[in-house]
């Protein structure tokens, strides 16, 4: 049937009118003959007419019908038909999403998962595909495939976080274009940490879905009981050739719980302690054992519990990595910056010790991120003589950039003094301007002395009793007197000479860089301090601070999924435990967020898709009915009325009539 695109347009219809209009206006114009008498002609009576009819009847249809046919093309006309579907490679469509995260092995929610997903297989009757989804799309099966409900017999969950956000993400591209329906069944725990930042709508991609919970043994409202987690655990120090293992677990029940942690070293339980827990609380456990005979340590709960992939921890019992330091020097080396070097490498390696807090010379680093490699791993670079080969080799940008990574630096002058401040302000890591050097290029007999330190400050509660004299009475014998320039805003003074004048400049950067400046070298020609017990307590709260140095270290802890950049390649966390990559000693731990044992409701999960359902069930559309085609019209409506115009302007137009007589008509 037709049907029209632009109905309204159908009004200027009443523009047949006009036609009618002209034909009732128009009168034939009598023709005139000439006679040359009139007494011939005999008077007749005019008989009188009646109501006007138009003239020329065939001619005004034809202008009827050519407005018609104009009225209908500008409401763009189309025929609509029914026509039945394409039944040819069109099917219903229907995806198993299985969660393969760490949660759903607890609970018996895989294992569930699998016997609901193998009974949807029967009734689909082989329209099923599968997609498996943990961190990231971990597998897809396309429908129709013959081993679906081997793969589905043979999955085991993942270790790495779950993600649900990137299975909905690609979801609208596991279906066909030729699918009649497409339908989504989830089958996953619907844990908290994983779920509640997933969203999609599956109702505006027109995907109907069905949701399916699995794994809520022992659950109400919303919680999951019967779990007990090692959240924590490290190794450290605990005196002589001794190391502590410190534990801490967490009770996810609302009850009180008793455990037993066990140590086990050696494939031996060498320790158990039992620990009482309270409702949703934690507890800490320790152990301790020799230091040197084993390696690595287990920490194990003696007793099961529904979730059993946080019963277990494995800590490393070898010493953590130590800190690196190097140097920045000229090339043309002298005996002043060579002493230099010897004391402050000296200093720098005893600050630690041969266990757990240690420092160590990597000068193989500090060249490295001297050339520009900003993936190196220095904590402390000592920049000693800064003079124009700092300039001319421009390392200002890759200092800066240490600085701005949380990296300290130290650094010295070199000859002339007055060269070295001009570098450092020249590349806005120096606030303060040059006067002179006091003490000039030989010893005076009068030294000059530290200031007596802030109460307040921080060097004051390091140096006291005997420390404090000792470097009370240390000689400076010259150094270079600065004067504060116009912004010294992030720039601290925490050393300064009996007249007041800066002995130190440290420069704290957003970051967490700290910059420290020495208007003296750290030699016997410029100060005996390197000489004194005072030199090294007071080099290291310069540079690291005393919280710095209090703060314990251990091996590197990562959770699945993520990497660890090497020296000659990257270290993939794939499953929890201890493993050795170069020199590294590294733990791999399931990621916390797992072990939670909340879930979101079927409800709060269909909000999460776009709608609000009362159950787990939404009916796809029913698309199996007869499709409507639509053929426009408007080309034939066109060629009609031009045609029909044509006729009009042939038939329309005039008739070429003779010329008058002029000569006269004889009776």
């Amino acid at each position: 049937m037709i049907e029209f695109a632009q109905p309204a347009a159908l009004w200027t219809s009443l523009a047949i009118g006009l036609p009618l209009l002209a034909h009732m206006a128009y009168r034939r114009v009598t023709e005139k003959f000439y006679f040359p008498s009139l007494r011939f002609i005999r008077p007749s009576q005019i008989p009188r007419t009646g109501k006007r009819r138009p003239s020329d009847i065939p001619l005004l249809l034809l202008r009827i019908l050519l407005f018609l046919i104009i009225s209908a093309l500008l409401a763009d006309p189309y025929w609509k038909s029914e026509t039945l579907p394409i039944v040819e490679n069109q099917r219903d469509e229907v995806f198993l999403a299985i969660d393969l995260s760490p949660s759903m092995a607890g609970w018996n929610g895989l294992e569930e998962a699998k016997e609901k997903a193998l009974a949807i297989i029967k009734e689909e009757k082989g329209k099923v595909g599968l997609v498996t989804f943990g961190h990231s799309t971990l597998e897809k099966i396309d429908i129709g495939q013959e081993n679906l409900s081997s793969k589905i017999e043979n999955l085991t969950h993942d270790w790495t976080r779950g993600n649900a956000q990137v299975m909905l993400d690609r979801v609208s591209s596991m279906f066909t274009e030729n699918a009649t329906s497409r339908k989504l069944i989830i089958l996953s725990d619907f844990q908290q940490s994983d779920w509640q930042t997933a969203y999609t709508n599956l109702d505006e991609l027109g995907i109907s879905y069905e949701l399916v919970k699995v794994g809520q043994t022992n659950a109400m409202e919303g919680r999951r009981a019967n779990n007990i987690s090692i959240m924590e655990a490290r190794a450290v120090p605990a005196g002589p050739d001794k190391i502590r293992i410190w534990s801490v677990v967490r009770n996810w029940d609302d009850v009180n719980k008793t455990i037993d942690v066990e140590l086990i070293a050696g494939e031996k339980v060498k320790a158990s302690e039992s620990v009482s827990i309270s409702p949703l609380g934690s507890a800490q456990v320790q152990f301790v054992l020799k230091e040197g005979d084993f390696s690595e340590a287990v920490l194990r709960l003696a007793q099961s519990d529904e979730f059993g992939l946080d019963n277990e921890r494995v800590v490393w019992l070898k010493a953590p990595p130590a800190r690196r330091f190097g140097f920045w020097m000229p090339e043309l080396e002298d005996d002043e910056t060579d002493e230099e070097k010897s004391f402050l490498k000296t200093a720098v390696a005893s600050a630690g010790d041969n266990g757990w807090n240690r420092w160590e010379l990597d000068q193989d680093q500090a060249d490295g991120l001297r050339l520009g490699d900003d993936q190196l791993n220095v904590e402390i670079l000592m920049v000693l003589a800064v003079g124009r080969w700092f300039e001319e080799e421009q390392l200002g940008k890759p200092l800066k950039d240490f600085l701005n990574k949380g990296g300290v630096v130290l650094t010295t002058p070199g000859e002339p003094f007055s060269s070295s401040v001009s570098v450092l302000k020249s590349n806005d890591l120096l606030e303060y301007n040059f006067v002179r050097v006091a003490g000039g290029a030989a010893r005076t007999r009068n030294p000059f002395r530290i200031g007596a330190l802030p109460e307040d400050s921080k060097l004051a509660d390091v140096f006291a009793g005997k420390s404090a004299r000792d470097l009370y009475l240390s000689a400076i014998h010259k150094f270079g007197i600065l004067k504060a320039g116009a912004d010294t805003g992030n720039t601290e003074v925490p050393l300064r000479d009996r007249e007041g004048r800066p002995l130190v400049l440290v420069k704290n950067f957003d970051e967490g860089g700290k910059f420290v400046f020495l208007p003296f070298r750290m030699n016997t020609g410029w100060t005996d301090l390197p000489l004194r017990n005072s030199f090294l307590p007071l080099l290291m709260e310069l540079t690291q601070g005393k919280e710095s140095q209090q703060t314990s270290r251990a091996w590197p802890i990562l959770e699945p999924g993520e990497d660890l950049v090497g020296n000659q390649g990257h270290f993939r966390a794939v499953e929890p435990g201890a493993y050795r990559y170069e020199n590294q000693w590294i733990e791999v731990v399931l990621s916390p967020a797992e072990c939670t044992p909340a879930t979101l409701s079927l409800n709060e999960i269909s909000e999460s898709f776009g709608g609000d359902i009362t159950g787990s069930k939404v009916h796809p559309q029913d698309q199996s009915k007869s499709e409507e085609e639509n053929n426009p019209l408007w080309m034939w409506f066109a060629i009609a009325a031009a045609i029909l115009l044509t006729i009009e302007m042939i038939w329309s137009r005039p008739n070429s009539t003779p010329s008058p007589q002029t000569d006269p008509i004889h009776a």
